[in-house]
């Protein structure tokens, strides 16, 4: 899995250049950004599935699936009725049935189309959707449970959502799909909104009290990748729980007690300062001198990287396995594992005493995935077209690694910095 340099689903990866040269040479058949729209979307349609055809590992070797041509003669029906906005996320619904989650097109940044946002991020938990954070002036919403969009509930939302995302399994829209709700352009798709100036929400506050609010939109802020889960910051959260306290490190470890080592695996990528081979050596020696009796792995946050990076990691514990035959490895996984971290934790089920625990990745033991970034000519928006397997456990067929033991994370405890996850284990003996 490469680097990107802009905005991605995925890892982050660096572009090779000779990607984006060729994609500017096909691009000079295509309609440039002085177009006019109509043309403009309909030429980037066409471009997007002729590279397609040319790169996609399934693709460049089969026709493109029925469903897809279907949807696409439909949207360039409605381009005219569609805002640009709308367009960027119908255009991600077309990469929908390519079937793989590093197969996309980005809802935000385009070049040429200016995007949108509300002034809340939401998640979604066992017991709903909820408010996380929120720019200034808007913070009185963090904590509350997101009813409605117009009128269309978010029961609604959620289920029209699921088809409409890129993704390698079932779990992948839990990841994906939320952090992206407040932009217009996606509201406009899977709501009853219309074009304009404010949207209207329905919101459940702290207090349990429906709130009916018009948010207005300005531009989203710059981000790269996926957002991570941040800790609580309703006001009356208690203190930071040990799994939120350090997403921004790619690698790290602390000691619970004299028998537990918790180790957590944020990024399968080298640090400026500080390489994964140089994590494995550090792994290495303190499992070798603290001899714990049981390994917690967290890869909750780890959204891959560089699957060239990981073997030191899992030289470690092989290493410690076989030193502690009753030892105990537990692997704690969700929706944000995915890509190089996926190919991790496939070799860990393959190799290891793996149990895991908390809720299934975004992905499976055996994919199609390689971010790969090209530009649409005309509006300017980032896609990546998957051009590689990553076969990590032959003929597995799973759409992913089941937990041994399933824990998913409410906004209950979320709001109250507790970890269920981590609070299960501790509680094993």
């Amino acid at each position: 899995m490469r680097l990107f340099v802009r905005f991605a689903i995925g890892c982050l990866t660096i572009a090779i250049p000779v990607a984006r040269v060729h994609t500017q040479q096909a691009a000079h058949a295509y309609a440039a950004p002085g177009a006019d729209r109509v043309t403009g979307w309909k030429s980037d349609i066409t471009f997007w599935l002729d590279q397609i055809q040319k790169q996609h590992y399934v693709y460049k070797s089969k026709p493109l699936p029925p469903a897809l041509l279907k949807a696409v003669a439909a949207l360039e029906q409605n381009i005219p009725k569609y805002s640009d906005e709308r367009m960027l996320f119908e255009m991600v619904r077309l990469a929908s049935f390519i079937g793989d989650g590093h197969t996309y097109v980005l809802p935000v940044g385009a070049e040429h189309v200016p995007g949108s946002v509300i002034p809340v991020r939401f998640y979604l938990f066992s017991d709903g959707m909820f408010v996380i954070d929120a720019r200034q002036g808007y913070e009185k919403w963090i904590g509350s449970k997101l009813i409605a969009v117009g009128t269309t509930p978010t029961a609604t939302i959620i289920e029209r959502m699921k088809p409409a995302i890129p993704a390698d399994n079932p779990f992948g829209y839990k990841w994906i799909g939320p952090p992206f709700l407040n932009l217009r352009g996606i509201l406009e798709s899977l709501t009853d909104i219309k074009p304009g100036d404010s949207i209207p929400v329905t919101l459940q506050d702290r207090n349990g009290k429906v709130q009916h609010v018009k948010f207005g939109t300005s531009p989203p802020e710059r981000m790269q990748g996926v957002p991570k889960l941040i800790p609580s910051h309703r006001p009356d959260a208690p203190p930071v729980p040990l799994w939120l306290s350090n997403v921004t490190r790619n690698f790290w470890m602390r000691p619970l007690d004299e028998k537990r080592l918790y180790v957590q695996y944020n990024q399968v990528m080298d640090e400026p300062n500080h390489t994964m081979k140089q994590s494995g050596a550090e792994l290495d020696s303190a499992l070798k001198n603290m001899k714990p009796a049981t390994l917690i792995l967290d890869v909750r946050h780890n959204n891959g990287g560089n699957s060239y990076l990981y073997p030191p990691i899992i030289d470690a514990i092989t290493t410690w396995e076989a030193a502690q035959p009753n030892g105990k490895f537990y692997v704690l996984t969700g929706r944000n594992t995915f890509s190089a971290a996926q190919n991790f934790i496939s070799q860990l089920d393959k190799r290891t005493r793996a149990i895991f625990v908390g809720e299934p990745s975004s992905s499976k033991p055996n994919f199609v995935g390689e971010e790969n970034d090209l530009q649409l000519p005309w509006s300017g928006a980032i896609v990546s077209i998957s051009n590689r397997y990553h076969e990590n456990i032959p003929g597995d067929t799973r759409q992913w690694i089941e937990p041994d033991i399933k824990v998913v994370l409410s906004s209950r405890d979320y709001f109250a910095n507790r970890d269920p996850v981590l609070s299960r284990l501790l509680r094993t003996r």
